[in-house]
């Protein structure tokens, strides 16, 4: 299961980070059963293989059968910390937080130096306006030397920054991103937003242009219509001096 490799972020799939978390696709034929015999799996095994089913409906937007198959592997083995972060995804995108948190905090403590987890905890801290508690989450995890997509971590803690009007903060970290994932358009995307707010309008423009040659010719999901607005108001040709 991808992230948000291991496991979905948060992408990765939770509301804070648009096309730097994963949402789930939309649906389609379920996953044909994998080539094992479970019945000659152990139930660690056995509880696994659920769980990677249960991902798979999970990026499907199949929350009802995952939730299924995340039951049968918990009544296999309840000690597998990845059912507890696949349920905190799956109620975070039913909207149920108090289980999604649950789940996540689950999760982490089975697996405290899981990464996959803190970045989706952190996402999901940050989604529901807990910003301040979300930034310490995402630090930790760009401490993880073996952590395959700094970029996401970064991202999500400069739109954290920017939620609590720490520009300077928020703008350092989308800068990282793009050092860590050069040409990456929702870090480029951000920065273009920042600069756009601050009227500096002749950087926004530039930092736009990446984005925009990828959303052609369809506006990619994570543009927001104040976004796209936004977006359309950046690219307009204007007499006005930039602010530097």
């Amino acid at each position: 299961m991808k992230r948000f490799a291991s496991l979905l972020p948060v992408a990765a799939a939770l509301v804070l980070a648009g096309c730097a978390s994963k949402s789930p696709a939309p649906q389609q034929a379920p996953a044909p059963e994998p080539p094992v015999k479970t019945q000659a799996a152990s139930p660690q095994e056995r509880a696994k293989i659920r769980t990677e089913l249960a991902a798979g409906y999970y990026q499907r937007g199949q929350m009802d059968i995952a939730l299924e198959e995340l039951g049968n592997a918990k009544a296999l083995d309840p000690t597998y910390p990845k059912i507890y972060g696949v349920y905190g995804l799956v109620y975070a995108m039913l909207g149920e937080r108090a289980k999604a948190e649950e789940n996540f905090r689950q999760a982490l403590k089975l697996a405290p130096d899981d990464s996959e987890f803190r970045e989706n905890w952190g996402a999901f801290l940050c989604g529901t306006d807990r910003p301040r508690e979300a930034l310490p989450e995402f630090e930790q995890v760009l401490k993880d030397p073996l952590y395959k997509t700094p970029e996401i971590a970064l991202i999500n803690a400069g739109k954290c920054s920017a939620a609590i009007g720490e520009t300077k903060n928020a703008e350092e970290y989308l800068r990282r991103a793009l050092t860590a994932s050069p040409g990456n358009p929702v870090a480029a995307y951000n920065l273009a937003l920042l600069a756009y707010r601050d009227k500096r309008v002749g950087e926004a423009r530039a930092w736009m242009r990446p984005v925009m040659r990828q959303a052609s010719p369809r506006r990619p999901r994570c543009i927001s219509p104040f976004a796209s607005s936004a977006s359309r108001a950046i690219a307009k040709p204007s007499g006005r001096t930039n602010r530097s």
